[in-house]
């Protein structure tokens, strides 16, 4: 095992043991690896974690119908997030996060034994447990047959079953979203989403061949032609054809998407649950002090707006109308305050400022559609470790 993975490894056994009492908690904090919506990936993904030497697990979100592939169960967020950035910079798993609440399904509630006390004369109590029936017979209701609904049969449709499975090539994280379907050298195409079971039918060309393009948000344009029929294709559960297309992130670089460092809108002041995510890059900085790093800032849209800034306030994650700075100032200009703020907080938790570098980036680089739904997280900031 490299040092390196050693070394993480034992951080996340040692965090995993000083959690173990929290288990039964209603939530807990978890270092994120991937995401999969079939099991069999979700398996052979830890399987994978697992063999380059960590100790990786999985288990159900119940409320996104997602398993996830996890390193860390514990009830100290500052811990979780300390490994998240270890991880993050350290390891192959650049898209990792941290998740707080609840994974796996309830545990069944077990019926407790009856504990009776039988006395003798002068004799100490004898303790004797009586076994607990697993079935209480209870008479069937009689059900009027006219009432009973014949099961409708479900037409299996066309085709042979295909999951389209999109990873990031820098980590290995599942990715879902739209997909465009299409015979090589066709116009016209069918919209899909990766993630899920999808009937084919035989396409008509004479290879027998599909066509699969992916355009996902932060990542760059991919395609891949598969062989509709193919007897050494990877199979799921459900004998599914497994076809695995491989995106590569747009930027260049060592970058690391710090996705819990969200800003108040149109301002360079963060919000509170930014703290946690910046406290483990401090934490990594202190340990490592050959790590130099650029703060790079990002805003969506590219037009000039009305914005505060930090202005003479030394509240980091609050809105301070005595101290903030109110004026019209270009979307870069709104980026750069955004990583001199992130700078700024690392100086003043005892990083020296020679190490950190920052850049304005505007409305360049969005990672969503400016005006749609997600718009709002192309308001981030990114950090780049600069090697020495």
């Amino acid at each position: 095992m490299k040092p390196l993975q050693f070394h993480i490894l034992a951080l996340a056994v040692a965090f995993n043991l000083s959690s173990a009492l929290a288990q039964t908690r209603s939530s807990s904090h978890y270092v994120v690896i991937g995401a999969f919506r079939i099991l069999d990936n979700a398996v052979r993904y830890t399987a994978q974690a697992n063999k380059n030497g960590f100790n990786a697990q999985y288990a159900i979100n119940p409320v996104k119908q997602l398993y996830y592939v996890h390193l860390l169960n514990t009830d100290d967020r500052s811990k979780a997030f300390n490994l998240l950035i270890k991880i993050k910079v350290e390891t192959i798993y650049k898209d990792a996060w941290v998740f707080s609440g609840k994974l796996g399904n309830e545990d069944t509630v077990k019926p407790t034994p009856i504990v009776e006390l039988k006395t003798e004369p002068n004799k100490q109590p004898v303790v004797t447990v009586s076994p607990v029936k697993d079935t209480i017979k209870v008479a069937p209701p009689e059900v009027d047959s006219t009432l009973i609904k014949k099961p409708v049969e479900v037409k299996k449709p066309k085709g042979s079953p295909f999951y389209i499975r999109v990873v990031s090539k820098e980590g290995g994280k599942e990715l879902f979203g739209a997909l465009q379907l299409q015979e090589p050298g066709a116009t016209r195409y069918e919209a899909i989403k990766s993630g899920e079971i999808v009937y084919l039918e035989a396409p008509s060309n004479k290879k027998g061949l599909y066509k699969v393009m992916a355009q996902v948000p932060g990542y760059k344009q991919s395609d891949l032609e598969f062989p509709y029929a193919s007897t050494a294709a990877e199979k799921g559960s459900q004998n599914e054809t497994i076809v695995t297309l491989t995106v590569a992130k747009a930027k260049k670089g060592d970058y690391i998407d710090f996705n819990s460092v969200h800003f108040f809108k149109n301002t360079s002041v963060m919000q509170a649950e930014s703290e946690n995510e910046l406290n483990g890059l401090v934490n990594l900085m202190k340990e490592n002090l050959k790590y130099k790093i650029k703060i790079h800032g990002h805003c969506n849209g590219t037009q000039s707006r009305e914005s505060y800034t930090m202005g003479t306030s030394t509240k980091f994650f609050a809105m301070d109308p005595t101290g903030n700075k109110k004026q019209t100032i270009s979307s870069k200009e709104l980026s750069q305050a955004r990583a001199e703020t992130v700078k700024n907080y690392l100086v003043q938790q005892g990083i020296d400022a020679s190490r950190i570098g920052t850049k304005g980036e505007g409305g360049k680089i969005p990672l969503y559609p400016e005006g749609g739904t997600l718009g709002q997280y192309n308001d981030r900031v990114e950090v780049e470790f600069v090697k020495n």
